[in-house]
């Protein structure tokens, strides 16, 4: 196995980040004075470019001699003001620097003595490149927008408008702060208390995070020659691509109803499957519970139909890859009885909530638990420009979640509530506090909407609140970003690459390496490292999400999208957890500014044509608003509209990004759990659907 640094090094390892002018540097300096050792990026970016090396002479050869001083050295503020201005020429000098950099990263980070406290990797873009979960702690510096502007004009005597176009292309603070462990807030007030705390903490603990986060391999159901074998097998008749999946599963399910546990299930499946690309054309073939020599004889079965050359299978070397969400307590070692205590609590703690809030109101609780613990090896093989590379990679998945729904009635009429708490983490995420939460949340929406009044009908400006997530991102717009649908001509961004799409400072992402997020994970379902991918960029259309299939169609890379529900199915592009990026917008303030509309807290179901991006979704929590107040709640409200006219019209984007919903996403047949969220926004036109008498509308 080749050498990976921050498994080898006998000393913590800190990422920090931060962005322009929000002073991480003078956070890393302070770490510098408790003893830690600093690799500065922005050091190192300078250093593989100086004069007479080989990265200048590659920026030379890319960007042409204007990009040089008349001394010959890089001309730093020529560089700036053409890369921030194209988002084309960013990346391809982030293409040509990244890899030297962590070159040399890589080498000062071998070179430290192992008596080091500990080191700092200071850099701008670890969550960018997907790489905040990769150290033993992630710790990012955060400071006031204006005073951040302030000190960048004074720096760098750039003008305001320069200075915010800086700032804007880079990751929000509220989206760093969803990877970091802590956020440092450099505003003028003292940091000592905070960082002595913060770095006590982390020496205490970081050889048990480490481990957590770099889990070690797990004793495989096949060898790595075995694997091998396979695919020279399968690829023995010809063919582009090879891939051995295997799986193994185990998960649990409790449900409970009105004080009784009905359902006890427990089951484990292990299979596996092999997949075969030859040109347009793909086979394959599942197995339950296949040995060597049953995986030998499909192999063999997919290959004989072709006519070409037999490929040559380079040896397999697995691959070590983080996971951003290390667990603490494994769901296989935690007793039945415990998840049976569990669900217990939740529904006694329903009850109770509900007599003290109306006393004979709630008519049923039911809660849920289910689990899953998943083990995955994917060996695959291709060939590209006549070479052909390999890899082995593995991962080890666990989904949680808890489920209360609870329903009230007041001799008249009937409402639920209903509340889930799920993340990719173990046992550890049932807190008394988060298991109290969300059974006294069930319980209050479902007594709220006793006392909603029926919503009006009409076209009105609809605030949604970052509480009611990112149904509509995912629905609306997230499905027609699936790089086959786009193929296929069945999605509103089909052929749209590099068009405008959206309102300026609309910004969508989807985020495979959020912490602990439910559609978060290390490898895709065709091994590849999960990414950090923008879809769509202050409006403007950049990528779609892609497998390895549609990459191969589109003459690009995978994005770590490809996704399957078992070894029973084929990976297709799926989204993780999809978002609209943080604005800058108080999200008071943008209801403040609603003179006549709705305010959505909760979204529910609904349903979506990805053609035409038309969608009808469900409200669960709604206000009517009148002068900026919520006047009341509403109840059996819907919203209609088009996702890419909502994109459109989106004007004011609040700041306030911290509310993933959960779910399963549904898709050609397969389930697959994923995460989506907003924050406060301002949606100028959407009709409402409701059984009051209609109102006249605003638009």
């Amino acid at each position: 196995m080749p050498v990976i640094p921050e498994l080898s090094s006998p000393f913590p390892l800190l990422g920090l980040s931060g962005g322009i002018a929000a002073g991480k540097s003078f956070v890393a300096g302070k770490l510098a004075a408790r003893g830690w050792a600093v690799i500065d990026a922005d050091a190192l970016a300078r250093e593989v470019v100086l004069p007479g090396s080989e990265g200048l002479a590659a920026l030379v050869a890319t960007f042409g001699p204007a990009c040089l001083r008349p001394d010959g050295a890089l001309d730093r503020a020529w560089m700036a003001a053409h890369v921030f201005a194209d988002d084309a020429a960013r990346a391809r000098l982030n293409a040509l620097l990244h890899p030297r950099i962590e070159t040399l990263l890589a080498a000062r980070l071998a070179a430290l003595p192992s008596t080091t406290r500990g080191a700092v990797l200071d850099a701008a873009l670890w969550v960018e490149r997907g790489r905040a979960h990769h150290f033993d702690a992630f710790w990012t510096v955060d400071a006031p927008e204006e005073l951040r502007v302030e000190r960048l004009m004074a720096r760098d005597q750039l003008t305001r408008d320069a200075v915010l176009a800086r700032l804007h292309a880079q990751v929000s603070a509220p989206e760093r702060a969803l990877h970091a462990d802590l956020v440092i807030p450099n505003d003028g007030r003292d940091l000592s208390g905070i960082l002595d705390g913060a770095v006590q903490t982390l020496l205490s603990n970081w050889k048990v995070r480490r481990a957590r986060t770099w889990r070690a391999p797990m004793p495989a159901p096949f060898t790595a020659d075995q694997l091998r074998e396979v695919l020279a097998t399968l690829l023995s008749r010809g063919g582009d691509y090879g891939e051995a999946f295997i799986e193994r599963r185990q998960a649990h399910a409790l449900g409970m109803d009105d004080g009784r546990m009905e359902d006890v299930l427990a089951s484990e499946t292990f299979g596996g499957s092999l997949r075969l690309m030859d040109g347009e054309t793909t086979r394959f073939a599942d197995l339950i519970a296949p040995g060597f020599e049953e995986l030998l004889e499909a192999a063999r079965t997919l290959a004989a139909p072709g006519t070409g050359q037999p490929a040559e299978i380079p040896t397999l070397t697995l691959k070590v890859h983080p996971t951003p969400s290390p667990v603490e307590r494994d769901l296989g070692r935690v007793p039945l009885d415990e998840k049976v205590a569990l669900v217990r609590s939740a529904e006694g703690l329903a009850r109770a909530h509900a007599e003290a809030l109306r006393p004979g109101a709630l008519k049923q609780v039911s809660a849920g638990y289910g689990d899953s613990t998943q083990r995955v090896w994917i060996a695959a093989v291709e060939r590209a420009d006549g070479t052909w590379t390999g890899r082995l990679t593995e991962d080890h998945r666990t989904q949680v979640v808890l489920r209360v729904n609870a329903t009230a009635g007041d001799g008249q009429q009937l409402q639920s509530g209903y509340q889930a708490l799920g993340e990719t983490r173990g046992f550890e995420l049932f807190t008394d506090e988060a298991v109290t939460h969300t059974a006294h949340e069930a319980v209050r929406l479902a007594m709220q909407a006793l006392e909603a009044q029926p919503a009006p009908a009409g076209t009105f400006p609809v605030v949604l609140s970052s509480s009611a997530g990112g149904t509509m991102i995912h629905e609306a717009c997230g499905h027609g970003l699936e790089a086959d649908l786009a193929l296929a001509g069945m999605s509103a961004f089909a052929g749209k690459l590099g068009q405008k799409v959206a309102a300026e400072g609309v910004t969508i992402i989807d985020d495979g390496t959020l912490p602990h997020k439910r559609g978060s994970q290390a490898i895709d379902d065709e091994g590849n490292p999960v990414s950090r991918v923008v879809l769509i960029e202050n409006g403007v259309l950049k990528a779609y999400l892609q497998s390895r299939k549609t990459s191969r169609k589109m003459a690009t890379e995978p994005t770590g999208n490809g996704r399957r529900e078992s070894y029973r199915h084929l990976p297709i592009p799926r989204m993780r957890n999809t978002f609209l990026a943080a604005g800058s917008e108080a999200p008071e303030a943008i209801l403040r500014d609603l003179d006549r509309g709705l305010l959505v807290k909760h979204m529910g179901g609904g349903q979506v044509d990805t053609v035409t991006g038309n969608f009808v979704f469900q409200v669960t929590e709604g206000y009517w608003v009148e002068k900026g107040e919520p006047k009341y709640p509403v109840k059996n409200a819907t919203l209609s509209g088009c996702g890419p006219e909502v994109l459109r019209q989106l004007t004011r984007i609040g700041s306030d990004l911290h509310h993933f919903d959960i779910g399963t996403c549904g898709k050609d047949g397969q389930g697959v759990p994923v995460s989506d969220a907003l924050p406060t926004i301002l949606c100028p036109a959407l009709v409402v659907g409701g059984t009051a008498e209609p109102l006249p509308s605003v638009i």
